[in-house]
């Protein structure tokens, strides 16, 4: 079994615990490569680029925060993803860093259980070319520097469901439910339910809410507005600025992202303790 370590090289914590980490890797005999801007920073030869992660390991381990995994997740095809916690929140990121080794020692084992989360495909079309970008997250329109109120047209399965005035529209997966969909109002959806949350940001109509459709509809967004200010977000990182009446399409990516699940962990727990779900205010 090869391992490959994806890591948040902005964080020096991160570095240090990737150069330990190498260390017990090469003491043991165990196989592993790391992410080529990792590798150059530590010194490593074993390197892999991240468009090679799928093809050349068996499991990413991630040192970072959700950012992270988030980013390996584009690159996983399937693979499956240790998260190690380095960063504040650790939403996705399952295992801290006292408990990274024995959950290396048990996926050495095949020892251990996977999530299956749901991922967004988003397709593109500029030219006679088109661009596809996956999203564990959420797919975001959002009008960038555009100063005036934009319109944002959502058709689903081909009918038109409104015409949004906002800021922007979000499009979430349920594990991404609890990022920035959740900032702008939207649901908090229980993960590995089969559903999107679509939620507009700062719309400037009281009949706009959020609202939950079934993972199998196919999403068509279009900014009605004369401007290429507008860009489509993915994750958190902009991808494409969107000419006037470009179509996006989104629907589920038939690629679901694998996360190695800690056991000790229970969702509704890390609510609580994350998020401070349903604490009392004078608590």
């Amino acid at each position: 079994m090869r391992f490959s370590l994806v890591v948040n090289v902005s964080r020096p914590k991160a570095l240090k615990v990737a150069e330990a980490l190498i260390q017990w890797f090469k003491a043991r005999g165990i196989d592993f490569l790391v992410e080529k801007q990792a590798a150059k920073l530590l010194n490593e030869k074993g390197k892999v680029k991240k468009e090679e992660l799928a093809e050349k390991s068996d499991i990413i381990i991630t040192l970072g925060g959700d950012g992270t995994i988030l980013e390996a997740s584009r690159y996983a095809r399937g693979k499956p993803i240790l998260g190690v916690n380095l960063g504040r929140l650790g939403f996705l990121a399952e295992f801290s860093v006292d408990e990274m080794h024995s959950a290396i020692e048990r996926a050495l084992k095949g020892d251990f259980k996977t999530e299956h989360r749901t991922q967004l495909e988003a397709s593109v079309k500029t030219g006679k070319k088109e661009k596809r970008f996956i999203a564990l997250n959420d797919v975001i329109i959002e009008k960038g520097g555009y100063p005036r109120l934009p319109i944002i047209s959502l058709r689903i399965d081909g009918s038109l469901l409104t015409d949004y005035k906002a800021d922007g529209l979000i499009i979430s997966t349920s594990t991404g439910s609890t990022a920035y969909n959740m900032s702008a109002g939207g649901p908090i959806i229980v993960p590995k339910s089969r559903v999107f949350a679509i939620t507009p940001i700062c719309p400037h109509m009281l009949t706009v809410r959020p609202i939950i459709i079934s993972d199998d509809k196919e999403l068509e967004i279009a900014v009605e507005t004369p401007s290429k200010n507008f860009v489509l977000n993915c994750d958190g990182a902009i991808q494409l600025a969107l000419s006037p009446k470009t179509r996006v399409r989104v629907r589920k990516s038939d690629k679901p992202a694998i996360l190695i699940a800690n056991e000790k962990r229970n969702y509704y727990d890390v609510l609580r303790q994350k998020f401070l779900w349903g604490r009392d205010h004078d608590a």
